[in-house]
């Protein structure tokens, strides 16, 4: 019952009220201290669950609005990219697939708003083994966007670019067939992505050189891919179509041509822009020159490595950017695929080899510095062997290959090449 006016007035005599207010601080007091402990003593409110989240939302969107409603695409998303965080790949896919029916409801079957949506799908689907379903949705970005754009229009690249790395990334997760068909793929995006920049003349674009270096390493990945395990027979893939057949030799120095023309459009690409430095054009140089020594032009290396040398002269910090680039011996690894290492690989702990870099890049003098007492002879061959197998940057002394030592760290994760 609602207390009247009167008595929401009324005060009682000071004696009583002190009393109450003694009685009204003591209450507070145990209150405030059971809340204290009841605070430490219970268990935390659990995190809500992200899945649950979207689904609520999910439910409250299309009772408000309706089940195509344009918010339910993100939504949709966003439940997607939780279960694939938990990897529940089956459940990603279907939500990635129906935020994309509802993309295409509103936007039209051929909106650009579906290519996030198409490479999650790709991404699910890959985990789920489906390698064939990941191609066709990957081939419906390329389509989709080539429609709304044109084949050769430059806004193709990051589209390109997006789907290359794709293939690149997941190379080490299939089979030796499978991988084969990765190179296939990525050759073809090269060429395409090759043929965008020669017909607009894009060589002084801030991001020519680095397409122009990826696809360099494409091509050398492919070499060595064939020159390790040959082209399968049975693929119904083949790269490098004009190549004469059963020509392993033709066909790795088709690649080995367009691998040293793109380098050099790295180099050409660098020299046109404004904002290069002396440090990114002398490593460009010697990228180059690396490019001679993998593929058994020792000459040609050895002048490339002189010129890159030679450009960092002009300036005020030459001594220190000639340290940095040449002053010992580096591991030469083509950087724009080695990050394509898979994408569920766990780093391993570094091994110790002491060794020594002649002038033509070859390890010679290895030995494994306080091996770890589980190591086995045979690991220790197997271990040599592989970095017998690589190739070196050898130290420069005034713009002139020189042997060297140094002690180098190894891991079973170390690019193979």
């Amino acid at each position: 019952m609602r207390p009247s006016s009167r008595a929401i007035n009324y005060r009682p005599p000071q004696s009583i009220d002190l009393v109450m207010q003694m009685l009204i601080c003591m209450f507070i007091a145990m209150v405030l201290s059971t809340e204290a402990v009841a605070q430490t003593t219970s268990p935390e409110n659990p995190e809500s669950d992200p899945i649950s989240d979207y689904l609520e939302a999910i439910e409250a969107t299309e009772a408000e609005r309706s089940a195509y409603s344009t918010e339910l695409s993100d939504l949709y998303f966003g439940l997607g990219k939780s279960h694939f965080s938990k990897r529940e790949y089956e459940r990603a896919r279907r939500a990635y697939q129906r935020g994309m029916q509802i993309e295409r409801v509103n936007y039209g079957l051929n909106s650009l708003s579906q290519t996030p949506y198409l490479l999650s799908i790709a991404d699910a689907e890959s985990f789920l083994g489906n390698w064939e379903e990941s191609q066709d949705a990957l081939e419906n970005i390329y389509t989709i966007n080539s429609q709304a754009y044109g084949e050769t229009d430059p806004r193709m690249l990051p589209v390109l670019d997006e789907l290359l790395d794709w293939y690149l990334d997941t190379y080490k997760e299939r089979t030796r067939n499978g991988a084969y068909q990765n190179l296939v793929m990525s050759e073809r995006l090269g060429n395409r992505i090759s043929n965008i920049l020669k017909t607009h003349s894009l060589v002084n674009d801030p991001d020519a050189a680095l397409r122009y270096r990826k696809i360099s390493h494409l091509h050398y990945f492919i070499a060595n891919h064939i020159k390790q395990y040959g082209e399968p027979s049975d693929s119904g893939f083949t790269i490098n179509a004009g190549a004469t057949k059963n020509s392993q030799t033709s066909t790795s120095h088709q690649h080995y041509q367009r691998g040293k023309a793109a380098l050099k459009k790295v180099i050409e690409s660098l020299e046109q822009q404004p904002n290069s430095s002396a440090a990114e054009k002398a490593e460009a140089v010697a990228e180059l020159g690396d490019w001679y020594l993998v593929f058994g032009q020792r000459m040609s290396a050895s002048k490339a490595y002189k010129l890159a040398f030679q450009t960092l002269l002009a300036t005020s910090e030459s001594q220190q950017q000639s340290e940095a680039l040449f002053d010992q011996p580096s591991i030469i690894e083509f950087t724009a695929l080695d990050e394509g290492q898979g994408r569920q690989e766990s780093p391993q702990q570094d091994l110790q080899v002491a060794m020594t870099v002649t002038k033509t890049g070859m390890p010679i003098k290895m030995e494994i510095l306080n091996p770890p007492e589980s190591i086995t002879k045979a690991e220790i061959r197997s271990i040599l062997k592989d970095i017998r197998s690589k190739r070196f940057r050898p130290k420069l002394v005034e713009g002139i290959t020189t042997e060297s030592s140094i002690v180098f760290p190894y891991s079973s994760n170390q690019t193979q090449g």
